[in-house]
């Protein structure tokens, strides 16, 4: 088998994007749990000693479970508003911690690059604070969610790497 296309290795990572996009900030916006979108939640991922890394305002984080509790330090409410993203396909054979390395044609093996710009609102209405914000993400693959007997409901790509900057 073979590598995939440029056109596959485009189209899965523009619908993977827009589908993380889509459900991480109504996510954040809701202020539910986000552990689910990154590699700590993928026992495969772990085992190969990977971690998310995550920074924000050029501050690392430690863990998901601490930039939650930065998110929810913000105030209420607060609102993120995505006005656009663009995505790149980086490594068609990303394997770290698969179950099977061999080549795939299908894009189920592709890392993905995200970028995000948006603005992000504190407070509710006119006495709300507007402020720009950039965002970039790199996903690799969820291997727990791939193949026939994968649990419905699971993310398929998860964050390895965030870095979020307010401008």
């Amino acid at each position: 088998m073979s590598l995939p296309s440029p056109e596959t290795q485009a189209k899965v990572a523009s619908d993977a994007a827009s589908n993380f996009v889509d459900h991480y900030y109504e996510k954040l916006n809701r202020r539910h749990k986000l552990a689910e979108f990154y590699v700590s939640a993928s026992p495969k991922l772990t085992a190969a000693a990977i971690t998310p890394d995550i920074s924000i305002n050029g501050h690392h984080v430690g863990s998901v479970a601490e930039a939650e509790a930065l998110w929810a330090k913000q105030g209420q409410p607060t609102s993120y508003s995505v006005e656009s993203f663009d995505a790149h396909p980086v490594n068609p054979h990303y394997v770290i911690g698969a179950p099977d390395a061999s080549l795939s044609d299908r894009g189920d093996k592709l890392s993905i690059a995200i970028q995000v710009a948006g603005v992000v609102k504190y407070g509710k209405g006119e006495d709300g604070r507007e402020q720009a914000f950039n965002e970039a993400f790199m996903l690799v693959p969820h291997w727990e969610a791939q193949g026939p007997k994968a649990p419905r409901g699971m993310r398929k790509w998860l964050v390895v790497s965030q870095n979020f900057r307010l401008l």
